[in-house]
């Protein structure tokens, strides 16, 4: 039984308005400052409402509402004591109809075994998703402003099905007891991530594609108001099955939560670029970014939206290969059905080099355009029951004020994916 039904039950049985106060002068002080710590509470400033609810009973020690809220905060604060005292005094009161004391026992088993928890938790999840694609231009290299693969130009494109292979291991980190932030409750988790993601194609492993990663870091989240994260990450590339490339990267981000579904994000990363072939020398550098994007739902959580920008700069040894990216992305889902949802992802990029390319001798000025539409549907029987089908169609389009560097590509993909705990 979960918190807020329990003590509005206790309040509905005993038919306890939600706060009365006796005619006093003080009564309307005392009504706004119970008000505000009821909405104190609920905006997930858990300790500023404890001490509100603390001065109230201080000048009406007799009022058992005002004991069961601040219990309730105790234990959202994970004050395991202090919520048993209050309920207790409460259950002693021999003005305490049976039938709410009957509501607080009830409340009580819930917060035991909330006591009884470990400090910390660990929690391990995993991830796996198999599948086949179609790609109609394997030897392009879209994205970050990276140009067809060396010596192949865009009249030698090759298509080419394969397979693809998504694995990975998360473990978190939680403490049991939230921190004391600006008043808020505030939980700290450590957040741990490796994975693999591999393109395998049939026609040639010369453009087999590949990314290993593994990612470390904090974050913090305060119920209702905002959650961060800093990640730690480590991305090596692979072409053909040998190395390609070998990034690592700094990434702070803040989501504040706006109320009913709604999100605004800030965002940054600090990118080193590592390149292993020397017919990538001057390519090595680093790279900043900063962004913001906005999230709701709607529809009764059937629809949900989410936009926003991320600014680049990249920085090369080589000033041919600098840039400054402008992104633009928007993505879409819509559920179906219990089981089925379908999504839309946007992405439009616009790349301005900031000398003449090394290969060409042009300064390149280029926009790239992404697109995807996917289908998801949960299995429930069967062999291949908590197995998801997923469904995709995306493509990629540069424009170039240098031709050698145009391209187009479609990729066609289907495949099984779960989440395993």
């Amino acid at each position: 039984m979960n918190i807020k039904t329990i003590i509005y039950a206790i309040c509905f049985i005993s038919g306890t308005a939600p706060f009365q106060l006796q005619a006093a002068p003080s009564a309307d002080e005392l009504q706004a400052i119970f008000d505000r710590a009821m909405q104190t509470r609920e905006s997930g400033k858990t300790f500023e409402a404890i001490k509100l609810f603390e001065t109230l009973l201080d000048n009406q020690p007799t009022l058992n509402r005002v004991r069961l809220e601040l219990a309730v905060a105790y234990h959202q604060a994970s004050r395991y004591e202090d919520a048993l005292r209050e309920f207790k005094l409460v259950l002693d009161d021999p003005n305490t109809p049976e039938n709410v004391r009957l509501s607080i026992l009830a409340y009580l088993a819930q917060l035991t075994s909330d006591e009884l928890k470990p400090a910390a938790r660990h929690s391990f999840s995993y991830y796996a998703s198999v599948g086949a694609l179609h790609n109609s231009n394997i030897n392009a290299t879209p994205g970050a402003g990276l140009s067809p693969v060396t010596g192949i130009s865009n009249a030698e494109k090759i298509s080419s099905s394969g397979a693809s292979v998504n694995l990975s291991a998360s473990h978190r980190y939680r403490l049991k007891s939230p921190m004391d932030v600006l008043g808020s409750a505030t939980y700290f988790e450590w957040q741990s991530q490796a994975g693999l993601s591999s393109n395998l194609y049939s026609r040639t492993g010369d453009y087999d594609y590949s990314v290993v990663s593994i990612s470390t870091g904090p974050a913090m989240s305060a119920p209702g108001r905002w959650r961060s994260s800093v990640s730690i990450r480590a991305d090596q590339i692979l072409l053909g099955g040998s190395q390609l490339a070998l990034f690592t990267s700094l990434n702070p981000a803040i989501t504040f939560d706006l109320g009913n579904y709604r999100n605004l994000t800030f965002e940054g990363g600090y990118t080193q670029h590592s390149y292993d072939k020397a017919v990538d020398a001057g390519r090595d550098g680093s790279e900043t970014m900063l962004g913001s994007g906005y999230s709701t739902l709607i529809y009764n959580n059937n629809v949900g939206l989410e936009g926003g920008f991320r600014l680049r700069n990249n920085d090369a040894d080589n000033s041919g290969y600098s840039y400054h990216d402008t992104e633009l992305y928007f993505s879409s889902f819509v559920v179906l059905s219990e089981q089925a949802a379908v999504y839309l992802r946007l992405n439009h990029h616009h790349y301005d080099y900031a000398e003449l390319d090394p290969a060409v001798s042009i300064e390149r000025d280029e926009n790239e355009t992404q697109y995807a539409i996917g289908y998801n549907r949960d299995l429930r029987d069967g062999i291949l029951k908590h197995w998801t089908f997923n469904l995709e169609f995306a493509a990629n389009a540069n424009t170039s004020n240098v031709p050698d560097f145009e391209y187009r590509r479609n990729v066609f993909s289907a495949g099984l994916s779960r989440y395993f705990q």
